[in-house]
């Protein structure tokens, strides 16, 4: 009879222990969705704005930044869990300043919690192209 007892009281713990551990790692799944997405964000702004910088117009500029935006979108960084909300661009003859929103969808929301979090980025770069003198 003891020994059942302590066989029993063994599958509860590991049961209960298993739940624990599983709640950790889809928190953890939450966390490492939110790291990529504010990551890619990053990445999103920085390029936006280098692409920006090359233009020697505010016109061809944000042609450039449409054009980064819409490759970001092809290439899965649109995804179902970080999505592109806007990029907005301020073109000065010296620098180019983008800034750029996203919205992370988690992939398991917390219960109660948020399902989502918006993230803003924002880049500047020297205009790099060359800008004919001024007559």
């Amino acid at each position: 009879m003891k020994k059942r007892n302590q066989n029993g009281s063994s599958l509860v713990e590991t049961t209960v222990g298993s739940i624990f551990i599983i709640m950790i790692a889809l928190f953890l799944l939450d966390v490492a969705s939110i790291v990529i997405c504010q990551t890619q964000n990053d990445a999103l702004a920085k390029h936006c704005a280098r692409a920006a910088a090359g233009q020697d117009s505010a016109g061809k500029a944000r042609t450039a930044v449409d054009d980064v935006v819409s490759e970001f979108q092809k290439s899965g960084g649109g995804s179902k869990i970080c999505l592109f909300n806007k990029a907005d661009m301020d073109y000065t003859a010296a620098q180019v300043l983008v800034k750029t929103e996203v919205t992370c969808n988690f992939p398991v929301p917390i219960p109660f919690g948020p399902g989502y979090m918006n993230f803003a980025s924002e880049a500047t770069e020297p205009v790099i192209a060359e800008v004919p003198p001024a007559p």
